[in-house]
């Protein structure tokens, strides 16, 4: 009896030690993560097999025009994923995987836009796959895209992520040479590819956060397990000195110049003087940046083109000769052609290296050196180079200007040009008036300012500010940046005083350039392009540098297009004036009293808040305003206004206010500019597509069709036309 009671203690504590160590086994192995027996760590197993890691994107950075309004921001988009694994669960007993590979790449095909064979290829080759993605076109989908393929009957496991793609609002309109653009990686992150967008990629990316967690073998998240989520901390906010106003005008003034003067390029710029911060800068053809095209340019003119600038280089040997103090404006030089020695010297032999001569070889016998910049005498500059200045002092001068250098402006991609000033006799002459060597517009704006100004030379710049949305604090502010002094504040005034009669004499080259908002002063420029070691028979550089008002200079605009023409380069160019114009009002300049031939009498006002106004306390409110008005929906009551209240509202300005009805009709666009779209757009958020630059002149709904917000609204643009204009003094030349 008492042996059979010892075997069964015996055999029961066999039994508890048993358990007891599969006990601790289980509970090592749960808690400690680690093999009892064989001592290996399970950690990375479990970590592999149920831990999952996202990376949480950060918002890009908006950026903003002077104004404060948004010229870049992110859009929420729509990325597609089939889901490809039959085991996949769905709630209640729905199929929850591609089960037919063939319907699905047919319906998603028309609204991808891709070949119904390629997504059978991806989705058939991927089946041992979990899930998978459908390449470029099935990233950043609309939500017009996203709501179609939901709409598609018994398309199963087809499912979205949420991603963004970069807006541009203002598309080729605003700058894209400057701006740049965003796009999506492989990961889905926006990264900068081109410009500012490119340059400053860093601060406006932010940091990315991160959400880890553990999932079951269903994707299931259960209760205790790890779950951790480190915010993203979202980009910088850029604000430019760019103004989108003047930024409009400059690109109409563009495309109109481009049907106005048979041209096939033109690219432009204005700048504030005396800080040097760039409130506009366009090309022509541009690009958009919201619809990328393989064939689209994206070289920037104004800094990447390096070319030779013509007469507009005239400036320099004059203001050299001032400076110097050995210039005298009255005394007498002779305008015929200028034949020179090897030291530039001029002679009267027959045994000269060459002669240059006055463009068509036009004389004016002896006249003042004044004139000789008035008329834009190529011999004037000859003579002040060889008589007055001299090779070495010019050379200085053209180091002082900073000429033939990369600016170094913010970023901004540029080549520096090349010199050939001190090669031979007639490279050193031609240097005098823009032949031979080149620059950029961006080089010549800089050296500008110095003329324009009190003789200091600033750096053109566009970024104003830098500000961290998360604190609001600015880390970076742009400022005026002197590069050099080339020139005394007196030789500057001498100058401008020059350059006004220029643009006030009745032979000045520059005269066709005069506004009637404001007193300009300026220079004209042509010249060949080089080809082939020879130069173009077709195509000739024309441009202008034009500093205003005179009595207190602002701003400055250059402005240049390559066109076939050989003659008259400098007539009938009304887009530009009228660009002035269009400054001096947005700006406050000195505008014409009502009455005098300048036109149409513009007013600025202050806009006034309408909000809960009724529709008929706001008309009469707006009456004295002689605004354009537009009352949005069949509501009663104003709840939404463009212009905001404090804004400046212009005589003829369209006023859009939104009413508090659902019922929206389609109004006549016709004569509406892109931003007269964009108000409205940002009001009522249609869909409107636009296509073009200029004004509208069509669009794909009936002015009084009811509104729906999931039909698009297709709206073209075209450039304005100018009447056709005859040439005045027909007997006058260009300048070069």
């Amino acid at each position: 009896m008492k042996r059979s009671n010892l075997r069964l203690r015996f055999l029961y504590f066999i039994f508890l030690s048993i358990v007891l160590i599969v006990i601790g086994n289980v509970f090592f192995v749960t808690i400690g993560k680690k093999h009892l027996r064989s001592n290996t760590s399970l950690d990375d197993y479990i970590y592999s097999v149920s831990n999952v890691e996202e990376t949480i994107f950060a918002s890009r950075g908006n950026i903003y025009e002077a104004s404060g309004t948004i010229v870049a921001q992110d859009v929420q988009t729509y990325d597609i994923i089939c889901f490809l694994d039959p085991d996949r669960l769905s709630s209640g007993n729905e199929i929850a995987y591609v089960d037919n590979p063939s319907y699905t790449a047919s319906m998603l095909a028309p609204i991808l836009e891709m070949d119904a064979q390629d997504i059978y290829d991806i989705l058939t080759d991927s089946r041992d796959l979990y899930q998978t993605e459908l390449g470029a076109n099935g990233r950043n989908l609309s939500e017009e895209q996203r709501d179609a393929i939901l709409a598609i009957p018994d398309l199963h496991g087809i499912g979205f992520r949420n991603s963004y793609r970069r807006y541009y609002p203002y598309g080729e309109v605003f700058s894209p040479q400057l701006l740049g653009f965003a796009q999506s990686d492989e990961s889905g992150k926006l990264v900068g590819k081109l410009g500012l967008e490119a340059y400053l990629n860093d601060e406006l990316s932010g940091t990315d956060g991160s959400h880890s967690y553990q999932q079951d073998k269903h994707g299931f998240i259960l209760p205790g397990m790890y779950d951790e989520t480190i915010p993203a901390i979202d980009g910088f906010d850029i604000y430019l000195t760019i103004d989108l106003s003047i930024q409009e005008a400059l690109t109409t003034a563009l495309d109109t110049t481009i049907e106005y003067k048979n041209a096939s390029r033109a690219w432009a710029a204005v700048v504030e003087i005396d800080t040097g911060k760039i409130l506009a800068w366009g090309q022509y053809p541009s690009y958009d940046p919201n619809h990328l095209r393989s064939d689209d340019v994206q070289v920037n003119f104004g800094s990447q083109l390096a070319y030779e600038p013509g007469s507009v280089m005239k400036s320099v040997i004059y203001a050299s000769a001032m400076d110097l103090g050995v210039y005298d404006g009255d005394a007498l030089f002779d305008s015929s052609s200028y034949c020179y020695t090897e030291t530039t010297a001029r002679t009267y032999s027959d045994h000269s290296l060459g002669c240059i001569h006055n463009v068509s070889f036009r004389e004016w016998g002896d006249i003042p050196l004044d004139y000789g910049l008035i008329y834009s005498s190529n011999v004037a500059t000859a003579t002040l180079l060889s008589q007055y200045v001299g090779i070495e002092n010019y050379s200085k001068y053209l180091e002082r200007f900073h000429l033939y250098q990369r600016v170094n402006s913010d970023g901004i991609d540029e080549i520096a040009g090349y010199t050939n000033y001190d090669n031979s006799p007639i490279d050193k002459i031609t240097a005098t008036y823009g032949q031979g060597s080149s620059t950029t517009m961006l080089q010549l704006l800089q050296a500008y300012t110095a003329i324009f100004g009190n003789g200091e030379m600033v750096k053109p710049y566009f970024i104003d500010k830098i500000v961290d949305p998360n604190s609001e604090k600015i880390v970076y502010q742009g400022r005026r940046t002197v590069t050099d002094t080339p020139i005394s504040k007196e030789t500057a005034s001498q100058m401008q005083d020059l350059l006004r009669r220029v643009v006030s004499d009745p032979e000045g080259t520059c005269r066709h350039y005069a506004a009637n908002s404001v007193e300009v002063m300026g220079k004209t420029g042509t010249s060949e392009i080089p080809m082939d070691g020879t130069y173009a028979e077709d195509d000739n550089i024309i441009s202008c540098m034009l500093g205003f008002p005179y009595e207190d200079p602002k701003y400055m605009l250059y402005f240049a297009y390559v066109s076939p023409e050989t003659v008259y380069y400098n007539y009938e160019i009304k887009p530009i004036p009228d660009l002035i114009d269009r400054i001096a009002l947005l700006e406050n300049l000195s505008i014409p009293e009502e009455g005098t031939e300048s036109g149409t009498y513009l007013k600025r006002y202050e806009m006034p808040s309408l909000l809960s106004l009724s529709r008929n306390e706001a008309e009469i409110k707006m009456d004295q305003y002689e605004a354009d008005l537009y009352l949005i929906g069949d509501g009663n009551r104003i709840i939404a206004q463009i212009p905001q209240k404090g804004d400046d509202l212009y005589t003829g300005e369209k006023v859009f206010l939104l009413t508090d009805g659902d019922t929206v009709s389609i109004p006549d666009f016709t004569g509406w500019t892109r931003k007269d779209l964009i108000n409205y757009w940002s009001l009522t958020k249609l869909p409107i597509v636009i296509d073009g630059y200029g004004v509208v002149y069509e669009q794909s709904l009936s002015p009084g069709s009811i509104a729906d917000k999931k039909q698009e609204i297709s709206v073209r643009l075209h450039e304005i036309h100018y009447p056709e204009q005859k040439n005045e003094n027909s007997d006058t030349e260009s300048d070069e």
